[in-house]
């Protein structure tokens, strides 16, 4: 059974949820029978965001997430982001500069 945390942008942590799919907010499932945590990220949220949430899933990655039963999911998972989301514009990835 996968678990669900949904990421809060006004305290940058993640919190227990029993929405599965959400079109404009980060969601964080642990799937406990394949050992991985799956990242989605709207294409609605920014940058800043997302890697304040890729922080909170790489943190969760190595201790895990207490649950409100007592168990703890996620640790020793990898970390799969999807997505389209929080990346680069285009006219950032490119040097003004040339490089000598």
């Amino acid at each position: 059974m996968p678990y669900y945390l949904e990421f809060n942008q006004n305290d940058s942590q993640f919190h227990e949820t029993t929405r599965t799919t959400s079109d404009d907010s980060i969601l964080l499932v642990i799937d406990e029978t394949q050992k991985k945590l799956l990242l989605s990220v709207p294409s609605n949220v920014g940058m800043i965001t997302r890697r304040a949430a890729e922080r909170q899933a790489r943190g969760i990655q190595k201790t895990g997430f207490l649950f409100g039963d007592g168990g703890r999911y996620g640790r020793d998972h990898e970390l799969e982001v999807l997505g389209e989301g929080g990346q680069l514009p285009d006219r950032l990835r490119q040097s003004p500069r040339e490089v000598y």
